[in-house]
């Protein structure tokens, strides 16, 4: 009998998890190349980390770009050693400026927008115009945009799906910018983009308590003081790599996925217990023959949150078992780290 009760739940939340898919799917949460054309000043900051190489990308990137009204600040802690090459980019062009300094003013950026971006992105043709249209449409204080994974080798297609897996299936992303409520609440830290008279206002790195601002925490943050805020998905104007270094990945795909929850504990391992634990449940108690609708709707959810994250479906639908057990090693991973931290600090 409390297996069945198990099902049951089980299956409900595999119903609503479809339901939230099927919505983002068919509002289509993407970010369009739009063309209209636009003469604001824009500061860009990026903060600086050692890959130089993913630095040097970036700002090549921004020197090949359509929009030239921007200042790019490259902010760099003063023990980091700088790149002889970013150094000579920056020297080169005037809009550019390298500074050695730990964190970031508002009051630095002379723009008229402000733009945070982590250094590993990519930005194509049309971002910064697409990115001003839409804030000025829709009056709003924050529009913030998850990039499109590049993915390239097996542990790449592993781990790097999970996170477009978690927030496509669990959040409406429509409704971020629809309802005011803080409950409506996502985004990513590679892309944020904010109306920079806002901003100075009320300066959300500090409300956040963190130098760099927490992506879901800000997005709550702007919301309570009741301001729009809008978060889509990246797909063709900006992009992130594939990553080359699959030593740390596995753990920092458990700390990405854990911000997902708001670093909420209780609700991750309650995820957990439903989408990894809960389908074993169901294979090793439910009738074969009444399998095709769990099956199916989970067929298909990874269909539709494939194309609208840009990966591949067929890799996707193949290695969703093999991803729901790295999902479940990372995220308890990450989970027992945070517990020991806890327990460290109130002894």
């Amino acid at each position: 009998m409390l297996n069945l009760a198990f099902i049951y739940i089980i299956l409900i939340f595999l119903i609503l998890r479809f339901s939230v898919t099927l919505f983002n799917f068919l509002s289509n949460p993407k970010l369009g190349k739009y063309g209209r054309h636009f003469s604001n000043k824009v500061s860009v900051i990026i903060h600086g980390t050692q890959d130089a190489d993913a630095l040097i990308n970036i700002l090549n990137a921004f020197r090949e770009q359509d929009y030239q009204h921007i200042e790019v600040l490259v902010t760099q802690p003063q023990k980091l050693k700088t790149n002889a090459a970013v150094k000579a980019i920056c020297t080169a062009d005037p809009r550019f400026q390298l500074r050695k300094k730990n964190s970031f003013r508002a009051e630095e950026a002379t723009g008229d927008y402000i733009l945070f971006l982590e250094p590993d992105v990519l930005v194509h043709n049309g971002l910064i115009n697409s990115l001003i249209y839409r804030t000025k449409v829709f009056n709003l204080a924050l529009l913030n945009i998850i990039p499109t994974q590049s993915i390239s080798g097996i542990i790449n297609h592993v781990l790097l799906p999970l996170n477009d897996f978690v927030l496509l299936n669990m959040i409406p992303l429509r409704l971020v910018r629809l309802f005011s409520s803080p409950v409506f609440s996502a985004g990513g830290s590679e892309c944020m983009f904010f109306d920079a008279e806002i901003y100075k206002a009320y300066n959300w790195q500090e409300k956040a308590g963190r130098e760099l601002p927490e992506a879901v925490e800000v997005v709550r943050a702007v919301k309570q003081e009741g301001f729009k805020v809008e978060t889509l998905l990246g797909y063709k104007l900006i992009s992130v790599p594939g990553t080359r270094k699959v030593n740390g990945l596995f753990l920092k795909t458990g700390q990405q996925l854990l911000k997902a929850f708001g670093n909420n504990l209780f609700a991750a391992c309650l995820y957990l217990l439903l989408v990894v634990a809960g389908p074993l449940v169901m294979l090793l108690n439910y009738e074969y023959s009444l399998l095709i609708l769990p099956v199916g709707l989970i067929f298909l959810s990874r269909i539709m949150i494939s194309f609208l994250s840009g990966q591949n479906p067929i890799w996707n639908v193949l290695l969703h078992p093999l991803q729901m057990l790295f999902l479940l090693g990372s995220l308890l991973a990450e989970i027992y780290t945070r517990i020991i931290q806890l327990i460290r600090e109130k002894i």
